[in-house]
């Protein structure tokens, strides 16, 4: 039988025991040999996946539209089914991408930084045959090659339709102004964010007749920022015809309403005796020229810039441009 404890270890024991406490060995402590990883509090290792009502309804609406738009200019019925939207990051996703891939990226002003959108490759050859009158079904080698000048061509025109149908679904939550910026086919030249940054991940599975692809957009979320607070809330996208009617009826009793337009020929300064002594025929110099443009106030608020002149006998203004910041001339 083997021996379990010598015994001077024995002897530590009972006199553990005896004291109250064991004494053990102290071991030399040498720093190096722990090794430390540095730990980021800012970051989040998990995403928790949040609800979005608005963006649901936003993407609902784009899918609608999508679907109609790309139904008329293939002339084909188009069956489109939403992917539900995920949070992740950016450097995973990326990763899911495959090679060649249509990335477009794109801008939404006002808001900062850049978004992506994503063409499957196989819808894309897809695209481009029916463009071009095929039936879309022939099966094309995707892997090792890259898009033509022609492809490149028709994939623009799916692209200028996605944006555009994409900026008409944000107008009820946010007017945005989409400009397209470039197009890349390698994953890692389409750097929008950071690999560490949550996206909103939303896909659309486009069905042609037995042929599926996918269209996905991802928006970086840092890039929605000043409208974080909406998002979260619930978003009512639907309007029955009561709705509107009533807002068919209040629109057209806010047109005739009658409202003040005054123009103003300009400004001047001069003293209080300068105005006693006024007579027919004395004349005040103004601070505009008569080449200049004429501030036009409608209900007391600058509008609209305008050219004095005549018509039909009349003074009258010709309205040149339409006032967008009053801070400013």
């Amino acid at each position: 039988m083997e021996q379990v404890l010598t015994q001077d270890e024995v002897d530590a024991l009972l006199k553990g025991i005896a004291g109250g406490d064991i004494e053990e060995p102290e071991e030399a402590f040498d720093p190096d040999a722990i090794s430390i990883t540095p730990y980021d509090f800012t970051l989040q290792q998990r995403i928790v996946q949040v609800k979005m009502p608005t963006l649901d309804a936003i993407s609902d609406a784009f899918l609608r539209t999508v679907r109609n738009a790309l139904s008329a200019s293939l002339r084909r019925i188009l069956d489109i089914t939403p992917v539900p939207m995920k949070l992740e990051r950016f450097g995973a996703f990326v990763r899911t991408l495959p090679l060649p891939a249509s990335l477009q990226i794109f801008k939404m002003l006002p808001f900062r930084g850049h978004a992506l959108i994503v063409l499957e490759p196989r819808l894309v050859f897809i695209l481009v045959e029916s463009f071009l009158g095929g039936s879309g079904t022939r099966s094309v080698r995707i892997e090792g090659r890259d898009f033509t000048t022609i492809e490149q061509r028709l994939i623009r025109r799916v692209v200028d339709l996605l944006l555009v149908q994409l900026e008409k679904a944000w107008h009820s939550l946010q007017p945005v102004q989409v400009r397209y910026i470039r197009s890349e086919i390698n994953p890692q030249f389409a750097k929008i964010c950071q690999p560490e940054d949550v996206v909103i991940i939303n896909r659309y599975d486009v069905d042609m007749d037995r042929d599926i692809g996918s269209i996905t957009t991802c928006i970086p979320l840092n890039n929605l920022e000043s409208i974080k607070s909406k998002l979260a809330t619930s978003f009512q996208h639907y309007q029955s015809d009561e709705d509107i009617l009533i807002r068919r009826i209040i629109t057209e009793n806010i047109k005739n309403l009658e409202t003040e337009i005054k123009v103003e020929l300009g400004r001047t300064i001069v003293p209080a005796q300068f105005i006693i002594n006024l007579a027919v025929g004395d004349t005040i110099q103004l601070d505009r020229r008569t080449d200049e443009q004429l501030p036009v106030f409608v209900g007391g608020i600058r509008k609209y810039m305008a050219m004095p002149g005549v018509h039909r006998g009349k003074n009258a203004v010709q309205i040149k441009k339409k006032v967008l910041d009053q801070n400013r001339d």
